[in-house]
């Protein structure tokens, strides 16, 4: 299937007169880059409190996403949302092999960075430019789609400086490079072979799948936002305390600009932070067209102008106030929402995440005097109790019902629900592709099998 997926790409990047010139072999650059893609697999513990006719349980819920290797020691990155709030974190190498990740650190804007500890140096990405991209070029992206590894899709990047309304520095590079749930933290490849984006975010319809309307992180603000975080464990963005919106033709007039400045970028501070650095130095209604040498194109410019400062130096605003232009310097101070969440501060997340149903299907809880009243399990069975199963689930399919004990797995008993997990994960790293659960139901004991992933 991956030869024929191969061979498909190139001919569609071979086809057309536009393409015809491209020498560039995809099979070959795929089969280069494989290996320096993973596929990630998270999982979180979903706590049901007991109610009314309900037993307390336990359910596992997996969250699927991408990652890139970044140093050959095991450093990896991904999204923040791909890992955000994970009990466990594993990640597969192109190779099949299986390794159990540490999370090091996520970041205010949507970047992770993981650890493994691999038997052998692995094969780190090459970073591209982000800075040179352009519309129409054409893209391949590499990830874990709906849990398919290693797929491969091709594109073009379909515009720039997108702003999707996630944090207050969005400059997403969009694609239609088919990206799905599942591609998560996967990289955006060029023809180069280099890493220009992070595939982050996509706009779905109906039941999530791709309509060609993707959102990469560009590779410049990733490589920034991963070095802060080595650095300092948290990106330690500058900030100031401003709050301004982007300066349209209007408002200019309505604040006093002079005339022939009116076609000028700018945004025009609409409040300022109590605790900023900006306070007494700024007011509301000033036009700022400049932070150092950057130029203010609006507010999402001007937070990442701020942003990129070290905390701890100053800054020289451009600025207009009452009709006339004038220097104002700023201290840049760090700033407290990045402060306050350390290792990370959580957003909303930017796709619908991927989720299996919890973990086999099953929701397991111990067997308390409760749940044995609820369930009519007598006082001699020892296990774990059954106290929901997924409908559409393979252990429904095997004829599990809530009410059922799990008393085995393979041959080893089955004490707690932490111990049922335990086995269950042994039995995945030992690569069993199937369990073999010991079930006491109402007619007796039965042995039956489930797919171990």
């Amino acid at each position: 299937m991956r030869r024929i997926l191969i061979a498909a790409l190139a001919l569609a990047f071979a086809a057309g007169p536009a393409r015809a010139h491209d020498p560039v072999d995809l099979t070959e650059l795929t089969a280069r880059l494989l290996p320096s893609v993973v596929s990630i697999a998270s999982v979180r513990l979903i706590e049901t409190p007991a109610q009314k006719g309900q037993a307390a349980a336990t359910s596992r819920r997996r969250v699927m996403g991408t990652g890139f290797i970044i140093d050959a020691n095991g450093l990896i990155a991904t999204n923040k949302h791909v890992v955000e709030g994970a009990a466990e974190v594993t990640v597969t190498l192109s190779n099949g092999t299986t390794l159990a990740a540490t999370v090091l650190s996520k970041a205010l804007v949507d970047i992770a960075l993981l650890q493994v500890q691999p038997d052998q140096p692995l094969p780190p990405v090459k970073w591209g430019d982000s800075n040179t991209v352009k519309q129409g070029m054409p893209v391949i992206a590499i990830g874990n789609p709906l849990g398919y590894s290693s797929s491969v899709t091709s594109g073009i990047i379909s515009a720039l400086e997108r702003d999707i309304r996630t944090s207050p520095f969005d400059d997403y590079i969009q694609t239609d490079a088919p990206i799905n749930q599942g591609n998560s933290g996967g990289p955006l490849f060029n023809l180069q072979g280099e890493v220009i984006g992070v595939n982050t975010a996509l706009q779905s319809q109906g039941d999530g799948g791709s309509i060609g309307i993707g959102f990469s992180i560009p590779s410049n603000d990733a490589r920034f936002v991963i070095a802060r975080l080595q650095k300092f464990g948290r990106v330690k963005p500058g900030w100031v305390g401003a709050r301004v919106q982007k300066l349209t033709p209007l408002l200019a007039d309505g604040a006093g600009l002079p005339r022939k400045e009116r076609n000028t970028d700018g945004v025009i501070v609409t409040g300022l932070d109590i605790g900023g650095s900006a306070v007494g130095l700024l007011r509301p209604g000033d036009i700022i067209v400049g932070v150092g040498d950057a130029t203010m194109k609006d507010a999402r410019t001007f937070n990442r102008s701020v942003g990129i400062l070290d905390v701890g130096t100053s800054a020289t605003f451009d600025v207009w106030r009452n009709g006339a232009r004038v220097a104002v310097t700023i201290p840049i101070i760090d700033n407290p929402d990045d402060v306050k969440a350390g290792q990370g501060k959580t957003m909303a997340e930017m796709e619908a995440e991927f989720t299996d149903p919890p973990d086999l299907g099953l929701g397991l809880a111990p067997i308390t005097p409760d749940v044995r009243t609820r369930f009519d399990i007598e006082a001699s069975v020892d296990g774990v109790a059954v106290v929901a199963v997924d409908t559409h689930s393979r252990a429904s399919e095997a004829g599990i019902e809530p009410g059922d004990v799990i008393q085995r797995v393979m041959t080893e008993p089955v004490t707690s629900v932490r111990a049922f997990w335990l086995l269950v994960d042994s039995a995945r790293r030992d690569r069993r592709t199937r369990l073999l659960l010991l079930v006491r139901g109402p007619t007796g004991e039965r042995w039956v099998t489930l797919p171990s992933a």
